[in-house]
């Protein structure tokens, strides 16, 4: 049995280790929590689209298994967050709603789809029946989807790219306005320290504890917890891989970017878009007037297969993005969205980055073989008191804390 004197030490301050922080928190349990940035929740998780997934976008997983994994964490998501954040749960704001965009090269055809959408709202439906408490983003809508009239389609869109579109429950969030929350919840509990700016190398057994060694600005550090929660994400099989811990093989690690920009006023209460299936992209409209734009086949610029990414990826993600790079992009991005999503190009961006998205497969999005369409292979891992996580999604980190949690407490008995 560890020392019980010692912390449990968190690695990765995204939101899936400040969730694991907060809830053991709340349990009493003294927590470290270390972050290679200056600030928690600075890197992929807020340089995402913030969407909380339904499982829609998951149609070429014919086996439903990955729709319906994160639609689980989406009918877990807002009710955990507001047990860690209490009333201040109520300034997280929304998108406007995702319509589902049928691209006429699309990997499935619309009717493929639909069956896909009505066997997602029927699981829904059941889990909100065996489960009254659970909810959608603090609603439960009756109805998940439905096609929208070629006119509906025409209002905004450019009808002759799509095949056809959906209108869905779907929402995003505002991973801005989640950091600054989830941020300061943290600062409000005595029993999370947050030690910034700490890059961990290794993790090692030693004398029944943990020892984590890693490097800041001031050089080398070492550090000893009774129990350890890797929930860092471009790291993580790097770590694992020091205390013994293989991942299995096919992982991917890909850089995208992303542009914020305001929108012009004809389109502030626009739908939301994702395009699909395929290398397409994501509109996300906020009801503060920005949008997230993603055009995949220009956002998309890093790809690899090693145990970590290209420390070159670093900047970027930290929200550091040459301004020549930062605008060329802008206006390659906002172009191309434009001539499917006329008035986009209207918009002004002001911030370009990128984060790392991690999963496993070796061919494109736009391969229907491709692994990139299923996320089963998410979740805890526990071995004699460390735990790493692989989060997937936004939407399943909240989930995938309560999990880390329960087994830290389990270790302790």
């Amino acid at each position: 049995m560890s020392d019980r004197h010692k912390p449990v030490v968190i690695l990765g301050a995204g939101l899936q280790g400040c969730c694991v922080a907060l809830e053991l928190a709340q349990r009493g349990v003294r927590v470290v929590l270390l972050d290679r940035d200056e600030i928690p929740m600075n890197r992929a998780s807020l340089r995402n689209e913030g969407k909380i997934h339904l499982g829609l976008v998951y149609a070429n997983d014919r086996t439903l298994a990955t729709a319906n994994l994160v639609l689980q964490g989406s009918l877990h998501f807002y009710n955990l967050l507001a047990k860690w954040l209490g009333l201040a749960i109520d300034r997280l704001s929304c998108s406007t709603p995702f319509n589902y965009l049928v691209a006429n090269d699309s990997l499935l055809t619309a009717d493929e789809l639909a069956k896909h959408y009505r066997a997602i709202e029927l699981e829904y439906h059941q889990y909100l029946k065996r489960y009254p408490q659970l909810n959608y983003l603090g609603q439960r809508p009756e109805q998940l989807y439905r096609y929208l009239t070629s006119e509906e389609l025409a209002i905004y869109f450019q009808s002759s790219y799509f095949r056809t579109g959906f209108q869905t429950a779907e929402l995003a969030v505002d991973t801005e306005q989640l950091a600054i929350l989830i941020r300061q919840a943290m600062e409000r509990s005595s029993s999370i320290q947050f030690l910034p700016s700490k890059l961990v190398k290794s993790v090692e057994r030693f004398n029944g504890l943990f020892r984590i060694e890693g490097i800041d600005p001031e050089g080398t550090w070492l550090l000893e917890g009774q129990q350890v929660i890797n929930a860092t994400w471009e790291n993580r099989l790097a770590i694992d891989r020091s205390i013994g811990i293989e991942c299995i093989d096919g992982w991917l690690h890909r850089l995208k970017y992303r542009v914020i920009a305001r929108l012009p006023e004809s389109l502030r209460d626009a739908p939301s878009v994702t395009m699909v299936i395929g290398r397409y992209g994501d509109v996300v409209i906020r009801p503060n007037g920005t949008v997230y734009l993603s055009w995949y086949p220009l956002a998309l610029q890093g790809w690899s297969h090693e145990l970590q990414p290209p420390a070159s990826w670093d900047d970027p993600c930290r929200g550091r993005v040459p301004q020549k790079q930062a605008r060329d992009l802008a206006a390659g991005v906002l172009e191309a969205i434009d001539s499917w999503f006329p008035g986009i190009g209207k918009s002004e961006p002001f911030l370009v980055d990128a984060g790392a998205i991690f999963a496993y497969g070796r061919t494109d999005v736009d391969k229907t073989t491709s692994g990139l369409h299923d996320r089963t292979k998410i979740g805890v891992t526990s071995v004699d008191g460390y735990h790493t996580v692989d989060t997937g999604k936004l939407t399943t980190a909240p989930l995938f804390a309560m999990t880390v949690a329960d087994r830290v407490m389990d270790w302790m008995l």
